[in-house]
């Protein structure tokens, strides 16, 4: 239960304006919409029970969509992997890209995640085999990454060895 908390806690921790905003319209529509199933609960009360649930899958669908929005649009960074290299006589992966900050605003903190999968087809099959990836690690970039800038990485994963023809390397950053 640990690895489920820990990126939530990381996400809270680095709050800014526009998420705070965003999370005080979504309680305050949330607020809105149960005084309006209260008020019609006499004279409609099938519409103020269907008030209710859609105002349920509000509060607990609206905060993956906020996070979403936010990382794109306040958050946006651009990650890309440059080279993917296995060590012919040992069971070394060494992985090597930069991560470019495309936003207005500086980072203070990065994490880059790596997952090695199955090769699979599909959007679907791609997202059900992160969910129990072979190999998983990650790497935090403490270095202030200011507008534009891009910043290197390299990380070495040991004792893994990866088939190119049935697993590839998946990526995904966080920045705050």
């Amino acid at each position: 239960m640990e690895t489920a908390k820990h990126p939530l806690l990381v996400y809270i921790s680095h709050f800014q304006m526009g998420d705070y905003i965003a999370f005080a319209w979504l309680i305050l529509l949330f607020f809105l919409f149960i005084f309006l199933a209260i008020l019609l609960a006499k004279k409609r009360p099938g519409l103020a029970i269907i008030i209710v649930l859609l105002d349920l899958a509000l509060l607990f669908g609206a905060p993956f969509f906020i996070k979403y929005y936010l990382d794109r649009s306040l958050r946006s960074h651009q990650l890309t992997l440059n080279h993917v290299q296995q060590l012919l006589f040992s069971q070394t992966l060494i992985l090597q890209g930069s991560l470019a900050n495309t936003s207005p605003k500086p980072f203070a903190w990065c994490r880059v995640s790596f997952m090695v999968v199955p090769k699979k087809e599909g959007e679907l099959s791609r997202f059900l085999a992160t969910l129990k990836p072979l190999h998983q690690t990650s790497i935090s970039i403490q270095t202030p990454l200011s507008s534009t800038e891009v910043v290197p990485f390299e990380t070495v994963i040991e004792p893994f060895r990866l088939d190119e023809e049935t697993m590839e390397v998946i990526t995904k950053a966080e920045c705050y």
